[in-house]
């Protein structure tokens, strides 16, 4: 048969073609042909396919017209002969970048292996692949799959029979697991300082004193099992951001996909629109979740309101009134009784007030008089009774207070924000980013009035933004995993207890990127999917992500103790009654000085 009448010989067999049986093994209902024959050959071709339903498009190689194939939604067939004498100009109809992509599944029909397989290995043939060479072997078909395991990274091509049609056609799965070792370029993330040893020293052998915030130290791991999985290796770049808008163009690991001068994300990172229109993301890793810690304030108010949150407003507005009508009827028991009696002891009205109050306060005075009504004494016993019932209730309130655990009222970001605690971030690029593009307005004024001010700007180190929430009184806004490693290793059981969190955001999903086009998604994918059905990736989380420290509250877990900060304004009052007598002393003693009278003193 006539070498230029090979694809009419392939087609002349019905429906058990091979070019049929080819098409209905991939699920293809569209293909394009190019061949060198007659016209009336083609509509021949046209009709053995409608039968199976398959829509085809024949172009002819030798025509040389100029015509583009048009990206297609679903995928479709390329038939080529390769009897034809210009048949390598074919591949200059197709977009360079998806010429052997996942959209067209080419299948070139030769009889001289050598020569098709020589001109193949000269396109980017990648690893992704799915080009098949139907070799003629007398009536035996065999087919071949090309590719090459990394055209940009230094692979090799590889050429293996993957079955053969006779009648029928018979296909065995080969799978692509072997890239020879192929060079990956993977930038990643290294924020800390890394000293006296190289960065790839720094990720194989971790220490346990270091913290893997965003999962950086877990995901390197993975890297390295996906390496031995498909025998690979990594050109490491280390770079200082996952990649953020800078004047118009990315920087980090975004800004190196998106200039394809990376294959792979050698860090995880968060899912964004505007990313995700620069590179691919191809599967989740861990979850990252950020929050406000702090350690809840005993008594969330001002340091004198210890003594005043026992009773309400209402109550102290009836005892003041209390005070003022006991120590009012008092008075004028003192005034009818001196009147009628001729009694010289004191009997003004501050004496009444101060009796009144020195009964409340559990202290008393004496009156002096020599004779005391009834009336007198009946008011007088009411006054104890009354301030001995609300001194013993307040007195019980107040110790419960100080030494019971206090509910945690700070749930919110708007709490915090109405709280008088200080507030910080960790100094971290993403932290920074949300609040420049939030519109929360919440955070925006957290930020504002506690995180960024005109006199302080507080982005700090983990290690010394946790220091001053041990301290108390100050919220840090930080990675969980990276605030719960440090709480264990410096917080009290105490301390744990009284932590308290408050999201600023949900937590956030991350994945792995590879740039736009990349051949190595399946293998990603297939890797990290597999890692996760054997339960490496729980596995790895359980070692690295430190749990929240237990708080184990009992009666004997710690001894109660009471700080200055609540008795604060019992020393204020007590300091302030001293400094004022002793100036009401002095300005008596000056007055009766300047008045020239001598001051006695009653015994």
């Amino acid at each position: 048969m006539h070498y230029g009448y090979l694809l009419l010989h392939f087609l002349s067999i019905a429906n058990k073609s091979f070019i049929t049986d080819f098409l209905l093994y991939k699920h293809l209902n569209n293909a394009v042909i190019f061949h060198c024959n007659k016209p009336k050959d083609i509509l021949f071709i046209q009709k053995l396919f409608h039968k199976n339903d398959i829509q085809v498009l024949t172009l002819e190689v030798e025509n040389h017209k100029s015509y583009q194939i048009s990206n297609y939604k679903s995928k479709v067939g390329v038939i080529v002969d390769a009897s034809c004498d210009s048949w390598p100009l074919i591949f200059n109809e197709f977009s360079t970048e998806k010429l052997f992509k996942s959209s067209f599944i080419w299948a070139v029909m030769t009889e001289d292996l050598s020569s098709t397989t020589h001109v193949l290995y000269q396109q980017p043939i990648d690893i992704d692949s799915d080009v098949v060479i139907a070799y003629r072997n007398g009536k035996i078909y065999d087919l071949y799959e090309v590719y090459n395991t990394g055209y940009y990274s230094n692979g090799i091509y590889k050429l293996r029979k993957v079955g053969h049609w006779n009648d029928t056609l018979h296909v065995w799965k080969s799978p692509r697991y072997d890239m020879s070792g192929v060079i990956l370029k993977c930038p990643l993330v290294i924020t800390e300082k890394v000293v006296n040893e190289t960065y790839e020293d720094y990720l194989i052998r971790p220490k346990k004193s270091q913290i893997d915030s965003l999962h950086k130290l877990k995901f390197f791991t993975v890297l390295m099992y996906l390496q031995e999985m498909f025998n690979y290796s990594y050109e490491l770049r280390r770079v200082l951001s996952w990649g953020y808008n800078r004047n118009g163009s990315f920087d980090g690991i975004v800004g190196a996909l998106q200039r394809q001068e990376a294959d792979l994300s050698g860090s995880s990172l968060f899912f964004r629109s505007d990313r995700a229109r620069l590179i691919d993301y191809i599967i989740e890793t861990w979850p990252s979740r950020q929050c406000f810690i702090f350690r809840h304030p005993k008594h969330p108010g001002a340091f004198y309101t210890v003594f005043t949150r026992p009773l309400t407003t209402e109550v102290w507005y009836c005892i003041i009134c209390m005070l003022v009508i006991s120590a009012t009827i008092l008075g004028i028991m003192f005034k009818l009784k001196t009147q009628r009696v001729n009694d010289d002891a004191e009997s003004s009205f501050s004496l009444a007030f101060l009796f009144s109050w020195s009964a409340i306060c559990q202290q008393g005075m004496g009156i002096q008089s020599r004779t005391m009504k009834a009336s007198m004494k009946i008011a007088v016993l009411v006054i104890f009774v009354y301030a001995l019932t609300l001194y013993q209730y307040y007195n019980a309130i107040v110790v419960s207070t100080l030494l019971h655990e206090s509910p945690k009222n700070i749930r919110t970001l708007e709490d915090l924000l109405k709280s008088n605690i200080k507030a910080g971030a960790e100094d971290v690029l993403y932290t920074k980013d949300y609040f420049m593009r939030t519109t929360d307005p919440i955070a925006l004024e957290i930020y504002n009035k506690k995180i960024a001010t005109s006199n302080h700007y507080n982005f700090f180190s983990p290690s010394y933004g946790m220091a001053r929430v041990k301290q108390g009184g100050f919220a840090l806004h930080v990675d969980s995993v990276v605030a719960y490693r440090i709480m264990r290793g410096t917080f009290t059981e105490r301390e744990n207890c009284e932590v308290q969190e408050i999201e600023m955001y949900p937590p956030q999903k991350m994945g792995v990127a590879v740039k736009k086009l990349s051949p190595y998604k399946e293998h990603i994918t297939y890797g990290i999917r597999k890692m996760y059905e054997s339960g490496i990736f729980w596995r790895l989380k359980s070692v690295w992500d430190e749990p929240k420290p237990p708080c184990v509250s009992t009666p004997d877990s710690s001894a109660f103790s009471v700080s200055l900060r609540e008795v604060a304004i019992a020393f204020i009052c007590l300091i302030v009654g001293a400094v004022l007598s002793a100036a009401v002393l002095t300005c008596e003693i000056l007055i009766y000085r300047v008045k020239g009278r001598r001051v006695e003193f009653r015994h």
